[in-house]
């Protein structure tokens, strides 16, 4: 028996068991996995969503500038407007309507429905109206709605002149308490005033849109305008732009269309305000993530209020990385103790961990390669680590002439801040948005606009920047047209009435102060009336812009001339020596005109009748001197034309 189970035991399967000490390491390993593993998920959810709120916030914040800047530029668009509507005795439909109709508005400012005039009709005067609107072509032409009122107003003019927009001409805006509250505001502050929550008279009854419209005073040129009195005094009308908000806002979030819903609001945050909803009948998102911000837009504020679709956390969630990372550390601690088996298991693991990052990395490449805009990193010192092609297409240098060299190095001279405050900025966690101007490597300049945000360690300390290159040079081009036609003739180029009456003052401001004189010239051009009469006026306009060239070209670099409209200009000479300096500037432009002029194959002449007034022996403020020029002017012309003379 004893040798038998001697056999026995020596040739039989061994079978080990855990001892006690062992299941207590296992069952402990395991809490301290369990417990790490809840921590660290908790930790990670909560950083995970500060991190999709500060994104969403972020967003909220350009989706406010976005507003802001379209605004600010449609203000400057009206001030064109307004004053291209200033520049003469009467308000010209038909120039009003070419001006409009070149402006090419639509393709340069997305969102805008039109752009029009409504006239300031005084009591006792809306029979004159309706008769003269009818004479210029439009037989149905009626004031609406109808009824008697203390004030009414008429939209006139707008521009496109579709099916749409057709439907709002003569449509008494201010007979509509929205629509006057912002007109009376306009003509209070003088300035551009936005209208609440309203319905366009050009809205149907298929896709109705809530609608806001946006208007600037007219007022009459050369009329007191200091107090409000003076301003309904002077006033003619305004030149407004309606907005249809789907339409105004629909490429706002063209970036993130199906992450983010999107709600405007005048003013309160509640149904009867909404202006807008990118998501329209969506009760609630599930998400929880809402950001809002607001925007004071011509007197009115707009709350911007965006929420996170469930499409929102579909971003890449490293959660779900690091927290695996920790589960297997848990489970690697459990290994290490018993068995050592599961190293396959955690190798596969961690090779689909590698495949995810692989191809994640991949997707982020090829964004940021395709991308047009520029797109670099630096390191915390400013300098180029990484460019795109699109940031070297943008520059026109290669990448190995770019990387290493600072940020900054490529604005062109005195552009932008300095480098130490830039980063002083950054280093706070804070981002940075501002306009610059880059100089490429051919030597030629563009207007970009750079947004750079700090790329943090995990200590909260920058360890580079990311930079966004965005090239707006067309954007900033549009801007100085429309700055240069509101200041300058549209047909010779010369300043124009409005502008020319701002130089004289500052020139009398400025002699007042130092004392010197300066002369201002008043050129007639002799004859003109007769290449009109027997060529046309396009042979006259032709005739115009060379005696405009001629003139340019016999004044001095700091003189500057202007046109008062038909033939007439002024011609401003800031600071003089003697009056002889005037008269030697008067001979040469009468010299240039008298030469003859050479138009459609035929050869014109003409002379100039030229009158000098000089400050202060001939006037002491701008209406005395251009009144004095005048009277000289005719002298020279009773003299016999094509001369000079002094006023006496």
């Amino acid at each position: 028996m004893h040798v038998a189970d001697d056999r026995v035991a020596d040739t039989g399967p061994v079978r080990r068991r855990c001892s006690p000490g062992g299941v207590a390491l296992i069952v402990f390993a395991l809490a301290c996995a369990i417990g790490a593993a809840v921590v660290v998920w908790n930790h990670l959810a909560k950083r995970h969503h500060e991190q999709a709120f500060a994104h969403l916030a972020s967003h909220t914040a350009e989706v406010v500038l976005t507003v802001d800047e379209r605004f600010r530029a449609y203000r400057m668009l009206l001030r064109g407007g307004q004053a291209f509507l200033r520049s003469g005795d009467e308000v010209d439909l038909a120039a009003w309507r070419t001006y409009l109709q070149r402006l090419t508005f639509q393709e340069d400012y997305p969102g805008v429905q039109g752009i029009g005039f409504t006239l300031w009709i005084l009591p006792g005067q809306l029979e004159a109206h309706t008769r003269a609107m009818r004479a210029l072509g439009n037989e149905e032409y009626r004031v609406w709605p109808e009824g008697p009122r203390p004030f009414v107003s008429s939209i006139v003019v707008l521009e496109p002149a579709d099916w749409r927009n057709a439907r709002a001409v003569g449509f008494d805006m201010y007979s509509e308490p929205v629509r006057r509250e912002a007109m009376d505001r306009a003509v209070h502050s003088g300035d551009a005033a936005l209208t609440g929550k309203t319905t366009l008279v050009q809205e149907t009854e298929t896709d109705v849109q809530a609608g806001v419209l946006l208007y600037m005073p007219v007022f009459g040129d050369g009329m007191p305008t200091a107090t409000e009195v003076e301003r309904w005094i002077a006033l003619r009308g305004w030149v407004y732009m309606p907005f249809r908000m789907a339409r105004l806002m629909e490429h706002v979030l063209e970036l993130h269309p199906d992450q983010v819903r999107m709600q405007v609001f005048d003013r309160v945050e509640s149904p009867e305000s909404l202006l807008y909803d990118s998501h329209p009948g969506v009760t609630t998102t599930g998400t929880g993530l809402v950001s809002t911000g607001s925007a004071i837009l011509g007197g009115v504020e707009w709350i911007v209020r965006l929420e996170a679709l469930p499409a929102f956390e579909a971003d890449p969630d490293v959660r779900q990385a690091e927290f695996v990372s920790v589960v297997l550390v848990g489970i690697l601690l459990v290994v290490t103790a018993l068995f050592f088996s599961i190293t396959r298991e955690r190798a596969t693991q961690l090779a689909r961990t590698s495949e995810f990052l692989r191809r994640s990395e991949a997707k982020y490449s090829a964004l940021v390669n395709l991308a047009h805009d520029g797109i670099a990193a630096t390191d915390a010192d400013f300098r180029l680590t990484f460019v795109n092609p699109g940031f070297v297409q943008l520059v026109g240098l290669d990448e190995a002439k770019l990387l290493g060299r600072a940020l900054d190095e490529l604005w062109s001279e005195g552009g932008g801040e300095s480098r130490e405050r830039i980063l002083a900025h950054l280093g706070k966690g804070e981002s940075k948005r501002y306009e610059v101007r880059l100089t490429r490597d051919d030597g030629s300049q563009l207007t970009v606009l750079a947004s750079l945000a700090p790329l943090n360690d995990g200590w909260g300390r920058m360890k580079g920047v990311i930079a966004l290159l965005s090239d707006i040079s067309e954007r900033k081009e549009a801007e100085q047209r429309i700055a240069h036609m509101a200041t300058h003739d549209i047909l010779t180029g010369a300043v124009n009435r409005l502008m020319f009456g701002e130089l004289l003052a500052y020139s009398l401001a400025q002699a007042r102060r130092a004392g010197h004189q300066f002369a201002l010239l008043f050129v007639d051009l002799d004859h003109f009336k007769r290449v009109n009469d027997d060529w046309g006026h396009h042979a006259g306009d032709l005739l115009l812009c060379e005696a405009v060239r001629r003139m340019q070209g016999s004044i001095r670099s700091s003189d500057t001339l202007g046109r008062r409209g038909g033939d007439e200009f002024v011609v401003l000479l800031p600071e003089i020596g003697s009056e002889k300096d005037a008269e030697t500037v008067a001979e040469k432009i009468r010299a240039a005109i008298e030469r003859p002029f050479v138009l459609q194959g035929r050869e014109v002449c003409i002379s100039s009748s030229i009158g000098i007034a000089l400050y202060p022996e001939d006037g002491k403020d701008e209406d005395e001197l251009m009144g004095r020029a005048d009277e000289a002017m005719y002298c020279a012309k009773l003299a016999g034309r094509n001369r000079a003379c002094r006023a006496r």
